[in-house]
């Protein structure tokens, strides 16, 4: 979907279909049920995005009608929420123009609702079928947050500056306008007060604002991040500069136990650096997202005090899935001003850190083998291979395997079957014709069959667990995934070789269950099941379904390069009865197969313990 985003007046002034609508509601009333014959509850709201200090206005303020025939799926905004809507159109009624949603209409929508304290993660609902918005949508909707609070805030202020009349002689600070950046103060809204590093105390939930100094992302149970504020507190760990006398606590002279290395610190020095104990989700995000140098805003945290004084980010019991961590780009804010000013003259004190020569010259060396590795890479001999590297195969990040400790191997290893080379008695070496055996190997889809997406789903009738003699044994009727997709290996190819070799990989019952994360139905009859299935596939196979659709319409049995990204899988390999077979001969000791080396069964291939992710 293209993030193409309609501003609210351009709405207002003209008929038709908006990719993107996001706005701030200003007004909204309550879900009104059906009224005579219609089915359809409705809600009203209306929206803007800006001037919010100015109230509903023509032109800049549109209403929208939502309408469904399930009241569970229209979306239950509140007053200062942000709603972002998809594909809505607007129409002329009575001389203006109004959003209207029908319930025959699709039109996804996504609420926003602002948090208690500035900068807290906002609660995101979504509907009519759940779905995650996309990072482009976070970003629209926390701008409009944003601007929506500092315009509220400042109404605040001169309403409480008009309200009070200063008496002769007498002056009335405004802590708003010029508030003191070093002095703690609570968020709007009852939230955690915002706190500096110096002031932290154990046990006091706060919200704190700082630098990421650096990370540590290898333990798979959460993510470690050294943050500063560059205020000094005295029960931190203490880094010191490398030369610095570096004598250990007591009991360890020689400083074993000491968490860095002085060399690899990038400073700053002495007790200004807080760890941070993020765990999941938090821990998932940060791994993702931060980096050394990035300003965030910590809008949960739990000091504890252990050897040292530290901060832990623990999941929200409340909501499962919030994440308590921005990223803050807001250098507008009081706070992050007096950061930026207080990490100035830190630096201008100290001086900032110098570049390693030693990492510089490491780094050159490697940028140098990488390029005389590609120059003998262009001269390799005729007949030889190109090994392909690892770091430049890009990954599908969607599609995730389960935790299965067999190593990967390549595609092109699993069809040769050197493994099923077996030596009988008195020297006989013959091939079985398969094996049960799990893989877990790197593969891209390049076609799918049935070429339709609504047969990826099938009926089945299913005979009941339990029966008695007296009941009837009818079975019951369901709806099963049962398709294949034709995968190729990102193995090395032979000099000859034009195509790789495909595999089909079959995915059935449960197994498709977990690769699609949704139970199979009638898809002819489930437009929007079959929309969600459509977009998670393309997650995995890119524009393989648009391409194999246009070259379907010229009557062509080839397409064009397609975009799938290479993925990890697993892969079960097993045996079906083979289709050599005399259908008119009995089938007795294997003697109904008309092929001389054929055992009577054939090798087959299937996808399980695999699942698409939407990020």
């Amino acid at each position: 979907m293209a993030n193409i985003l309609t501003p609210i007046h351009t709405a207002c002034s003209q008929v038709g279909k908006w990719k993107v609508l996001c706005g701030v509601v200003i007004d909204c009333l309550p879900i009104r049920p059906p009224r005579g014959k219609a089915t359809s509850s409705c809600i009203t709201f209306t929206i803007k995005d800006s001037d919010f200090d100015e109230g509903w206005q023509v032109g800049n303020s549109l209403k929208v009608r939502y309408f469904h025939d399930d009241v569970t799926c229209l979306p239950d905004v509140r007053k200062d929420d942000v709603i972002l809507l998809r594909n809505v159109e607007t129409k002329d009624v009575t001389g203006q123009k109004m959003g209207s949603v029908t319930k025959w209409d699709e039109v996804p929508w996504i609420i926003f609702r602002p948090e208690s304290g500035p900068g807290s993660s906002p609660f995101v609902i979504s509907g009519p079928i759940s779905f995650n918005p996309s990072l482009w949508e976070q970003n629209q909707a926390q701008s409009l947050l944003d601007r929506h609070a500092s315009a509220g805030s400042k109404n605040v202020v001169q309403q409480s500056a008009s309200r009070e009349k200063p008496d002769a002689g007498k002056i009335i600070q405004v802590q708003a306008s010029r508030g003191a950046p070093e002095s703690p103060a609570t968020p709007k809204g009852g939230g955690l007060p915002y706190c500096l590093v110096k002031d932290l105390v154990a046990h006091r939930f706060c919200q704190l604002l700082g630098q990421v100094v650096k990370l540590k992302t290898s333990n798979h149970e959460n993510c470690i991040l050294y943050l500063t504020d560059y205020t000094e507190n005295e029960l931190l760990a203490e880094y010191k500069k490398p030369g610095e006398d570096d004598q250990g606590a007591e009991g360890d002279p020689h400083n074993y136990m000491k968490r860095y290395n002085n060399n690899d610190w990038p400073g700053p020095w002495g007790k200004h650096v807080i760890e941070t104990v993020l765990w999941e989700p938090h821990a998932g995000f940060a791994r993702e997202t931060l980096k050394p140098g990035d300003i965030i805003l910590l809008t949960y945290v739990r000091p504890k005090e252990t050897r040292y004084l530290e901060v832990a980010v623990h999941q929200d019991r409340k909501f499962k899935d919030k994440i308590h961590i921005r990223v803050w780009n807001n250098h507008d804010d009081e706070h992050t001003r007096a950061l930026m000013k207080r990490r100035a003259e830190y630096w201008k004190i100290h001086g900032e850190p110098k570049k390693d020569n030693k990492k510089d010259a490491k780094k050159t060396n490697k940028q140098t083998k990488k390029v005389q590795a590609q120059k003998r890479e262009g001269q390799r001999e005729e007949g030889q291979l190109t090994l392909p590297s690892s770091t430049r195969t890009k990954k599908n990040a969607n599609v995730k395997t389960r935790a299965y400790t067999t190593a990967i191997s390549p595609l092109e290893k699993i069809i040769l079957a050197e493994s099923h080379a077996n030596n009988g008695p008195g020297g006989v070496v013959y091939q079985l014709p398969f094996q049960n055996i799990h893989y877990r190997s790197t593969a891209r889809v390049i076609d799918f069959f049935p070429p339709n997406l609504e047969d990826f789903a099938v009926q089945t009738a299913y005979a009941p667990l339990y029966t008695s003699q007296d009941s009837a044994t009818e079975p019951t009727i369901g709806w099963q995934w049962r398709f294949c997709l034709l995968v190729e290996g990102i193995g090395p190819k032979q000099p000859n070789q034009q195509h790789r070799e495909p595999v089909k990989l079959y995915v059935v019952g449960q197994d498709g269950d977990c690769l699609l994360n949704e139970e199979a139905a009638d898809l002819r009859s489930h437009s929007r099941r079959l929309s969600r299935i459509r977009e998670k596939l393309f997650l995995l196979w890119g524009n393989l379904e648009e391409q194999k659709k246009n070259a379907m319409a010229t009557g062509s049995q080839t397409w064009g390069p397609v975009s799938s990204v290479p993925f990890d899988c697993c892969i079960k390999e097993y045996g079906v009865p083979c289709t050599h077979r005399d259908s008119n001969a009995m089938d007795i000791d294997d003697e109904a197969c008309t092929q001389p080396d054929c055992f009577g069964w054939e090798r087959r291939f299937a996808l399980f313990g695999t699942t698409i992710h939407e990020l």
